[in-house]
């Protein structure tokens, strides 16, 4: 996979944490256009128990958003990349390092503020006992994150 490709998955797996993101899969993202399906959609909705008209009205969600939602992960990645460069180049500076920092990171505002948009018009579409199961899910799953995190912490090699 590369490096580019990672990245997006990391994105999306963030996504997941913050919002009804399972449901955002690469798709809502997205670089092909689907809709929201694959397995996270699938096991989102089997785990929740949607219905077929939920499932629609889930599906229409991201598709109404998705024209908001691709340009700026258009500018995103582009920003990630200027900022790449700017931390690269053989001369440190530190204003422009700082620059283009807060540049990627109003992108990252403006996606939570759409993440959020998009979460509240899903959540709208569950049943009370849905949202309960949705949000016992959000705990596990950012369990299961801090556990992995946990296992893997990144420490300096030492010579031997």
């Amino acid at each position: 996979m590369k490096a580019a490709g990672k990245g997006f998955a990391v994105l999306v797996a963030v996504v997941a944490a913050v919002s009804f993101s399972p449901l955002t899969s690469s798709a809502f993202m997205g670089e092909d256009g689907a809709q929201p399906a694959g397995r996270h959609f699938k096991k989102m909705a089997t785990e929740l128990g949607l219905s077929a008209q939920q499932q629609q009205d889930v599906k229409a969600v991201f598709a109404k958003n998705r024209p908001l939602a691709e340009p700026l992960m258009k500018q995103l990645k582009a920003e990630h990349r200027a900022l790449r460069t700017v931390v690269q180049t053989d001369a440190v500076d530190d204003a422009a390092i700082r620059a283009q920092s807060a540049k990627l990171a109003a992108v990252e505002a403006d996606l939570a503020v759409q993440r959020a948009h998009v979460g509240q018009q899903i959540r709208a579409i569950l049943t009370p006992e849905q949202l309960q199961t949705f949000k016992g899910l959000q705990v596990d799953r950012d369990k299961g994150m801090d556990d992995r995190r946990g296992r893997h912490p990144r420490q300096p090699q030492q010579d031997k």
